[in-house]
């Protein structure tokens, strides 16, 4: 079996380039992976911080896009490249071996499939030769990769410790690198280590420890993961905050789309950067930014209204926010944007009934919306919804198996009667029938109740989620 899946791989053509023999990289995305600290002599008090520190490096880091290479490891990754097309190769030659050895004891295949084999071999030995010789500056590698973290068993965030090496856990999982540590309890002291491996170079490229007590080890936090933060990015930083009056600004950044204000911008490429700000009935605000290295830059923008195309939204009492779809504006009082079609709007102040408002191209220059007091509290109609939802959907479950129960009688009761019926016992025939029809009308009544059941209980979905929504 072995030899028949090498003889399959064999089948793969080599990712190298036909006209050079040079191997391409094929790998899209830079593959971090977070394993679970060894814990030795733990109090049962501290057991958890095994799983959950390294849990919590992990999320703080998933913020990072990008990884760069530096020039030691886009060296080492080259040639770990070529280890692997020459690891790949080998297995192939290996394979193509052993078929054409077993041509040696099988009467009548003929020499000419021992030449096949013999050129397939001569083919790759040539090609694993070149490899060999092969300068890895020739393989073309970009300046950096999306970073993607990795997963373990059944789709844990984190995989078990390294039982002998990071080495070995980074080839057995295709990992590019490897976070890792160990923690030990000393006399009250926890004394812990937190270790990055990178595969490429095949070595340790970043490691802190330190003693601290358990009620300080988070107090360290961020200086430890600004440190490996700057590891995985592989290059100097910027970040980016962007405020706008009003709120909810679409944000570009070099014709990127980046999201809306508030907004906060981390792990940027440092240098000059066009920003673009612009909302809806807004003039649009393009500014030349320069983002310094390790700082972060902030941006605080006052969109000025489109000239003559905004009216004057007020409200009876003042400070009802205003959404234009789900887009919030602001607080009245409030310069909106005229839109071209109608548009609507909706004011919503807590105490105070939503108040929708049509709007379009036409409105006057300046809206004032009386508020009427909700004297019913939204939360307890969402409350009470919710609990008629729960209602429904439990008689619908146990409605369910009903018609089941009489369906399956009534086909057990329809084989009897055809057996009868086949041994000639007709007095049997009759009441297997007599049986069989009361279970089968039994089914579509139950079957009747459930659907109804089904039906009630999406109306009270509906109803229960335009509760939810208007308290939204």
């Amino acid at each position: 079996m072995k030899v028949l899946a090498l003889l399959l791989l064999a089948a793969v053509p080599i990712t190298v380039c036909p006209q050079d023999n040079i191997p391409v990289d094929d790998r899209e995305y830079w593959t971090v992976g977070v394993a679970a600290f060894e814990g030795k002599a733990l109090s049962q008090e501290n057991l958890y911080l095994s799983q959950s520190f390294p849990l919590l490096i992990r999320e703080r880091l998933e913020m990072i896009p990008t990884h760069f290479f530096s020039d030691a490891e886009a060296k080492g990754y080259r040639k770990r490249i070529i280890r692997r097309e020459q690891q790949r190769l080998a297995e192939l030659i290996s394979a193509d071996r052993r078929a054409r050895d077993e041509l040696f004891f099988t009467p009548g295949k003929g020499e000419d499939k021992v030449v096949f084999y013999e050129d397939r071999i001569a083919a790759k030995l040539l090609a694993l030769n070149d490899l060999r010789e092969l300068n890895p500056e020739a393989i073309v590698l970009p300046e950096s990769k999306p970073l993607r973290f990795a997963s373990g068993a059944n789709g844990r965030l984190i995989f078990d410790q390294p039982v002998r090496s990071p080495l070995q856990l980074t080839r057995q999982e295709n990992l590019d690198s490897l976070l890792w540590g160990r923690f030990e309890e000393i006399q009250g002291y926890i004394y812990f280590e937190v270790i990055f491996f990178d595969a490429a170079l095949g070595e340790n490229v970043f490691s802190y420890s330190d003693a601290v007590l358990p009620t300080e080890l988070y107090e360290i936090f961020d200086e430890l993961t600004d440190e490996l933060a700057s590891i995985l990015w592989g290059r100097d930083w910027a970040s980016l905050r962007v405020d706008t009056e009003p709120p909810r600004a679409s944000v570009w950044l070099d014709d990127s789309f980046q999201g809306r204000t508030p907004l906060e911008i981390p792990y940027l490429i440092p240098g000059s950067r066009e920003l673009r700000v612009q909302a809806p009935g807004y003039q649009s605000v393009v500014r030349l930014i320069s983002l310094d290295p390790y700082t972060e830059a902030v941006q605080q923008i006052v969109l000025p209204p489109e000239p003559g195309d905004s009216f004057e939204l007020d409200s009876e009492p003042e400070g009802a926010a205003v959404y234009e779809g789900s887009q919030w504006l602001g607080a009245t009082p409030l310069s909106v944007g005229k839109p071209d079609d109608l548009n609507r709007f909706l004011l919503r102040k807590e105490g105070y009934l939503d108040f929708p408002l049509y709007a379009g191209s036409g409105v006057a220059e300046t809206v004032t919306v009386p508020l009427t007091l909700d004297e019913i509290d939204p939360l307890q109609i969402q409350n009470q919804r919710r609990d008629e939802l729960y209602r429904a959907f439990g008689f619908f479950a146990i409605s369910i198996p009903i018609p089941l129960f009489f369906w399956g009688f009534a086909n057990d009761y329809a084989v009897g009667y055809s057996l009868a019926i086949n041994d000639l016992n007709f007095d049997e025939a009759d009441r297997f029938n007599a049986a069989g029809l009361v279970f089968y009308y039994g089914y579509w009544g139950t079957l009747a109740v459930s659907t109804s059941l089904f039906v009630n209980m999406m109306v009270r979905l509906v109803r229960y989620l335009r509760a939810a929504d208007r308290k939204a």
